[in-house]
C-alpha cells in the first residue's frame, strides 16, 4: 500500500468506526458494548492490520452486549448523578459553588478514569467476565494516575473543541478520543494475575 493511501487510511477507518458507534449507541444502554467493540476494531485494525473494520466491530458488539450491559446502566446513572448535582451546585452561592466544584470535580475525574480504564481493559479481554473487566480496570487507574489523569484531560480537550466544531463529532467524534487512548495505554499491562478472580 503506498504512503498516500496509508494516510487517507486512518480518516476513513476512523470515520468508519465512529459511524458504526454511533449507529450501535443509539438506544443508549448498547453505548458501553459499542465503546468496547470500537476499541477492539481499533486494537484489530492497528495491530493486526484488519481493514474489514465494521464486520469486526459488529462481531464484538454483538459479543460483549449482554455482559456490558450492567455497565452500561452504571455509567449512565453516575453521568446522570453528576449532571444533576452540577446542575443544582451551579445555582449556589460563591463559596458553596467552591466547595461543591472543589468536591465534584475530583469525583468526575475518577469515574471517567475507571470507564476509560474499564473500555480499554474490556478491548484486551473480551471474553472475560465484566467483574474481571472492573477489577482489572480499576488495577490500571490505580497503577497508571498519570496516563489516566492525561486520558481524561485528552478527552476532555477533544469534547471542547466537538462543542465548538459540532460536524466533526459525525465523522470522528468517538474514534480520535479512542485511538489517542490506545496509543496512551500502548504496551501497559493490565496487571500481575489477570485475571483478578484467577
Amino acid at each position: 500500500m503506498s504512503r498516500a493511501l496509508r494516510w487517507f487510511e486512518y480518516p476513513a477507518h476512523l470515520a468508519v468506526l465512529n459511524l458504526c458507534w454511533l449507529l450501535a449507541s443509539l438506544p443508549l444502554i448498547t453505548s458501553y458494548a459499542a465503546g468496547i467493540a470500537l476499541h477492539s476494531a481499533l486494537r484489530a485494525w492497528r495491530e493486526e492490520g484488519e481493514n474489514r473494520v465494521a464486520a469486526y466491530f459488529f462481531r464484538e458488539c454483538r459479543r460483549v452486549l449482554r455482559g456490558s450491559l450492567p455497565l452500561a446502566a452504571a455509567g449512565l446513572v453516575s453521568l446522570l448523578g453528576l449532571w444533576l448535582s452540577g446542575s443544582f451546585w451551579l445555582g449556589a452561592p460563591g463559596p458553596v459553588l467552591v466547595f461543591a466544584t472543589a468536591a465534584l470535580v475530583p469525583v468526575a475525574i475518577v469515574v471517567a478514569a475507571v470507564h476509560i480504564t474499564v473500555f480499554e481493559v474490556a478491548a484486551r479481554h473480551p471474553q472475560a467476565p465484566p467483574r474481571d473487566w472492573v477489577l482489572a480496570g480499576l488495577r490500571l487507574a490505580v497503577t497508571r494516575p498519570g496516563r489516566c489523569a492525561c486520558a481524561v484531560l485528552l478527552c476532555a480537550t477533544w469534547g471542547a473543541v466537538l462543542w465548538r466544531l459540532p460536524t466533526l463529532a459525525a465523522l470522528w467524534g468517538i474514534s480520535v478520543p479512542a485511538l489517542v487512548l490506545y496509543r496512551l495505554f500502548a504496551g501497559i499491562p493490565t496487571g500481575p494475575g489477570w485475571p483478578p478472580s484467577a
